[in-house]
């Protein structure tokens, strides 16, 4: 059965794209119409991500590219959605989802300043050269985090970080309005990705967010697929009244040291 061509004609930019929420977002709208401009860190993420969406999705083969981007490097932003305009046209929607997360690598490097500039910075870069380009009555989606509203020890960096975002969201929904570009937050819990296998470091030690670990009332891991469906639905046109909002789709989160 084919599915509804809700975003046909509409240019939308994914940041952080090649795997996880990001890939399953851009799989989302595509598989609906949309024309889609991917972006990461990894070249070669990126390709097996394309290569997945070519097998899938053999009819978006010419609606959709890539692009290497550092979104802490306010140029290599500037530079991609400059090339996705020149492209495809004006963005009728982004979603912001690249971020930097706790350290898996064992390094145990100071890692404070480094997330802040990927997940604050990098986030105002994005919504800074997206908001020049945006169509009016456009959307725009930033991920947060379960840490944009709750905390636990030894997660300083991160949790200031994903506060940050609904900060940054809230004043580019006033600047935004208008134009009638809207723009709000949508923040996951743990959900099914590859970084969830791996342990997660902190100044009072390694920690993994396992099913049985995460304080959820749903006691399991959210599939990124079901992520990509909400942050659809406030890309889309069925939420043209919703701006300057914060959403978590968390399995019913609940306050709880979860790092010991």
């Amino acid at each position: 059965m084919s599915l509804p061509a809700t975003f046909q004609n509409k240019v939308i930019a994914i940041t952080g794209a090649s795997r996880g929420i990001g890939l399953a977002v851009a799989k989302y709208v595509l598989a609906r119409g949309a024309t889609v401009s991917m972006c990461a860190t990894s070249s070669e993420n990126l390709a097996k991500a394309l290569e997945e969406i070519h097998q899938e999705l053999p009819d978006a083969k010419d609606r959709v590219m890539t692009c290497v981007v550092d979104i802490s490097k306010l140029e290599t932003v500037k530079a991609w959605v400059e090339q996705t305009v020149a492209k495809f046209g004006p963005l009728d929607g982004c979603c912001n989802n690249a971020a930097q997360a706790l350290p898996h690598d064992g390094s145990g490097r100071d890692y404070f300043h480094e997330i802040i500039n990927v997940n604050v910075c990098g986030l105002f870069h994005c919504l800074k050269e997206e908001m020049k380009v945006v169509k009016d009555g456009g959307s725009i989606v930033n991920l947060g985090s379960v840490a944009s509203n709750y905390a636990s020890a030894g997660t300083s960096a991160y949790a200031a970080a994903k506060h940050a975002v609904l900060g940054l969201t809230k004043a580019a929904a006033f600047e935004g309005a208008p134009r009638g570009i809207r723009v709000n937050a949508m923040c996951p819990g743990t959900v099914n990705t590859t970084m969830i296998t791996q342990a997660y470091e902190t100044a009072k030690g390694d920690f993994y967010l396992t099913p049985e670990k995460t304080p959820t009332l749903m006691q399991r891991l959210a599939e990124p697929e079901e992520i990509a469906a909400f942050i659809a639905f406030l890309l889309g046109d069925d939420s043209k009244f919703i701006t300057k909002a914060t959403y978590y789709i968390d399995g019913g989160w609940l306050e709880g040291n979860f790092t010991s």
